[in-house]
């Protein structure tokens, strides 16, 4: 029932209006897809543990709705005192949570361990139908659901679900000890980078934000353009790579200047939409600025 409840408002918003030109009272209803039951319970508990790069991981995993399952990992840093200011790693279409552990298209394992260094406790969950996810799109790789067979709405579903699900995961952390919750950073890449722009505009519990390689998404009602107006309490970074297929320079500008304030910072690289590594540094830094100094 919730996704043909979510296909009936995106379709009644697309025809009101596209992405950059929704009124305010189109707008609540596009955001009002992403409210949630916060009576629901979460369930959560620690399923297991694991070694890497010299930290220990707890594999976690809370009750998700439609009888769904969501899994993730979180790790603090070895030093320093809790609770700790937490991150939050977005991955992008196709990929999961164990690209923050290593993976050279994004460097994701640099970014988690420089993090960690830097005192912030991390958090990443398997996007819906990725990962541990899959059972739940029939195994159907997501890269293929949206690139090949074009399941715009089923994508639609995959972002609200998955934007939900960190929100419920913010809620299991407040009840953690280890963790400062009124310091929560969000990196965001590809996909992430989309759901960035949803999640911060959507959840004020969101301190800082990275948002890399954001997609363009043309004029759908739920592209990262239709959240910017939003975006702007908080600081924001935009890291982007100027050959990048999914967007122009012109529409990373154009997303970048539609946030609200002076407290953002786009940042272009020579690059296609695998950053250079060293952006892994240039994303810890901001969050470090903002939510540690």
């Amino acid at each position: 029932m919730k996704r043909l409840f979510i296909a009936i408002i995106l379709c009644v918003i697309a025809v009101t209006a596209s992405a950059k030109e929704l009124s305010i009272d189109a707008y609540g209803l596009l955001k009002s897809i992403y409210s949630y039951d916060k009576t629901f319970p979460l369930n959560t508990r620690v399923v297991g543990s694991f070694n890497h790069s010299g930290y220990t991981f707890e594999k976690i995993v809370f009750d998700s709705f439609h009888n769904g399952n969501v899994p993730g990992f979180i790790a603090t840093p070895n030093q320093g005192q809790a609770p700790f200011p937490i991150a939050l790693l977005l991955h992008g279409v196709g990929g999961n949570k164990s690209q923050w552990l290593g993976h050279e298209f994004t460097h994701g394992g640099e970014l988690t361990a420089t993090l960690l260094e830097q005192g912030f406790a991390v958090l990443a969950l398997d996007a819906q139908y990725h990962g541990d996810r899959a059972v739940y799109n029939d195994y159907v790789d997501p890269g293929e659901m949206v690139f090949v067979k074009g399941w715009g709405v089923r994508y639609a579903n995959m972002l609200t679900q998955s934007v939900v699900d960190y929100r419920r995961a913010i809620d299991y952390l407040t009840t953690r000890q280890d963790i400062d919750t009124s310091r929560i950073g969000l990196i965001g890449y590809s996909m992430g980078g989309h759901m960035a722009f949803i999640l911060g505009a959507v959840e004020e519990r969101i301190g800082a934000t990275v948002a890399c390689v954001v997609p363009h998404m043309g004029e759908m009602p739920m592209a990262p353009l239709a959240f910017a107006r939003d975006m702007g309490a908080d600081p924001l970074l935009m890291l982007m790579g100027r050959k990048d297929k999914y967007y122009t320079t012109e529409q990373a500008t154009l997303l970048f200047d539609a946030v609200p304030g002076n407290n953002k910072k786009l940042k272009f690289f020579d690059s296609g939409h695998s950053l250079p590594r060293q952006y892994t540094a240039q994303a810890a830094q901001w969050l470090t600025k903002n939510l540690i100094e």
